[in-house]
């Protein structure tokens, strides 16, 4: 079992499950949250100066960030020969600042039958393996399309070989990633940078 320590949300506290933290953070600006395997180190880190609890003591390094988020999108140009154009942006925060973004198009021919979904999915391929040299073990991913979230945790089975691939590294990665879907294109300000991430992508 784990505990939810909630920082900085609609409602501070500890939480005994994901659904009852996801309820204060959600869309909730620069929320600050984190999974505890006990319910004493969650509430040191909603109260880090309580004189019961050991303070723990901040680390320069990324992976010590509480709160690492990550947006991801694809995008899908069709050309005038019949071929498509598709790139990915990524963009993570942890604790609310900025502290990677990236965007390509380097789209493998087998992927490209699932057109700006592929651009999604390496976006997610892509910020797993900075989380991964980052040393970064637990992540919040905002997502648009429903299948990145199904085919990862096997609600949706994978039929295709990229799809199939897809959900094998994520689940390879060892990073536990909290899913939450997205409205594309809805005024999210960090959705919006990684769209436009994604079409300079494709077009670069």
């Amino acid at each position: 079992m784990k505990f939810y320590g909630v920082r900085r949300g609609r409602t501070t506290g500890v939480f005994d499950s994901w659904d009852a933290c996801r309820k204060q953070v959600y869309k909730f600006p620069d929320a600050e949250y984190k999974a505890f395997p006990t319910r004493e180190e969650a509430l040191a880190f909603v109260s880090p100066s309580s004189p019961n609890l050991e303070k723990t003591k901040k680390k320069s390094d990324a992976s010590s960030d509480s709160t690492t988020s990550i947006w991801v999108d694809g995008s899908c140009f069709p050309q005038s020969d019949g071929s498509l154009r598709i790139g990915w942006g990524v963009l993570v925060k942890q604790g609310g600042e900025e502290v990677y973004r990236a965007k390509g198009n380097d789209i493998p021919l087998e992927a490209v039958v699932h057109r700006n979904v592929a651009g999604e999915i390496f976006g997610i391929l892509k910020s797993l393996e900075w989380c991964q040299a980052q040393g970064i073990a637990e992540v919040t991913l905002y997502f648009d399309y429903q299948g990145l979230e199904s085919w990862a945790t096997g609600a949706w089975r994978a039929k295709l070989p990229f799809t199939q691939l897809y959900a094998q590294t994520v689940k390879a990665s060892g990073i536990t990633i909290h899913w939450i879907k997205v409205k594309a294109h809805s005024g999210i300000p960090e959705n919006d940078i990684v769209d436009q991430l994604a079409k300079e992508g494709a077009m670069g």
